[in-house]
């Protein structure tokens, strides 16, 4: 049976068909998972009391988080989404009114940057709650254990998933166009001035107002706003797909962005130093350039529009790719599997500075007393 130690190192082995799920351990979560891969997991929906204080967010969430946490036995993994506020409720309580026997929380797709050292703070005393949080590149681990000064093993990288990989693949190929999408992190300006001049149609979607008025004007590119299932479409339908990152902050983003791409069978070129590189096999599925390198941006975009035959080749590659290793099923399998894991770990932590996780399954001397 696998621990948490063999995870870290790899976290392939979740992948492993001779996987040995740990038995006894109960999952817990506020979202439903409908995928019957992996251990099941048990939906704890807001009770009937909590119900009327919707309108009250903040108070919702605190009394969502106490009634998941009372939820929890002594063998059970509660999962929860760092993309909701629910996360940081359920990691101060878990800190504070449970200090004494501390649940074992799972955050996953942790979004925890911080503009003041107020927030940060109170951010640090949830993740100090909280018993691992799964981020999507080894190099927002390292950041985020320098920013919130919070031990390595709190944080661990495991590969995010292709949301659109839940059905079936676009064929809507047209190949008459370039798409760039998202509003988080995207560096446009760049993009803009790699493609000035070079005459390659640039379809970009945004449906944030302020990145919408600071992009430039230039003949060869269209602005939309697409939403689902038409930003599917759209980079179906493109040649490939670019990735402009500006490098700030904790946390990377696009990794969903990239692996929808790929996932239609589109080749990505990104301009990124913190997640691309997890993802794209340079040269193999796609490139990744320094974040602002306007010259190399430049010149692979050149590259794949004047080579179809290349496009086509590194699409089909990158689709592979995500079907081997980046599927909604596959990261659901994983998740539930490193929580059962987890189940059987004791995470002890009295304080920061002296935090201690033993990662020595329980003796048969101790659970025989």
């Amino acid at each position: 049976m696998y621990r948490y130690t063999d995870i870290r190192n790899d976290w392939r082995l979740l992948d492993e068909e001779t996987f040995e799920v740990p038995s006894g351990i109960e999952l817990l979560s506020h979202e439903a998972f409908a995928s019957p891969n992996g251990p099941h997991v048990e939906q704890v929906r807001p009770s009937s009391v909590i119900g009327p204080f919707r309108m009250v967010p903040a108070l919702h969430h605190l009394l969502y988080a106490l009634q998941l946490l009372m939820r929890c036995r002594n063998h059970s993994v509660l999962i929860v989404n760092g993309s909701s506020p629910l996360w940081l409720a359920v990691g101060l309580l878990n800190q504070t009114l449970f200090c004494l026997r501390k649940r074992r929380v799972l955050c996953w797709a942790l979004h925890a940057e911080p503009s003041t050292r107020f927030s940060r703070e109170i951010m640090r005393w949830g993740l100090k709650g909280t018993s691992l949080s799964l981020l999507w590149s080894k190099n927002t681990v390292s950041s985020h254990v320098e920013f919130f000064q919070l031990p390595e093993t709190r944080f661990l990288f495991m590969p995010y998933k292709a949301n659109h990989s839940k059905e079936l693949p676009y064929k809507l190929s047209l190949d008459n166009y370039v798409f760039a999408g998202g509003n988080s992190k995207r560096d446009y300006d760049t993009l803009l001035t790699a493609i000035k001049g070079t005459g390659i149609p640039l379809v970009i979607s945004s449906t944030d107002p302020e990145v919408k008025s600071s992009l430039r004007d230039l003949s060869n590119v269209t602005v939309v706003s697409a939403v689902e299932p038409e930003f599917a479409e759209l980079q179906a339908a493109s040649r490939f797909v670019v990735m402009p990152m500006h490098e700030e902050g904790i946390r990377g983003a696009g990794e969903a962005n990239i692996c929808n791409a790929m996932w239609h069978g589109k080749p990505v070129i990104a301009a990124d130093n913190i997640s691309a590189h997890e993802y794209i096999q340079h040269g193999q599925t796609g490139f990744v350039v320094p974040s602002g390198d306007t010259k190399a941006l430049r010149d692979h975009i050149i590259r794949l529009w004047n080579n179809p035959e290349l496009t086509r080749t590194m699409g089909e590659a990158a689709h592979r790719h995500v079907v081997e290793n980046f599927t909604q099923s596959s990261f659901s399998q994983r998740l539930r599997r490193l929580s059962a894991i987890l189940g059987t770990e004791e995470f002890f932590v009295p304080h920061i500075r002296t935090t201690k996780i033993q990662l020595e399954a329980e003796t048969p001397s101790r659970q025989a007393s």
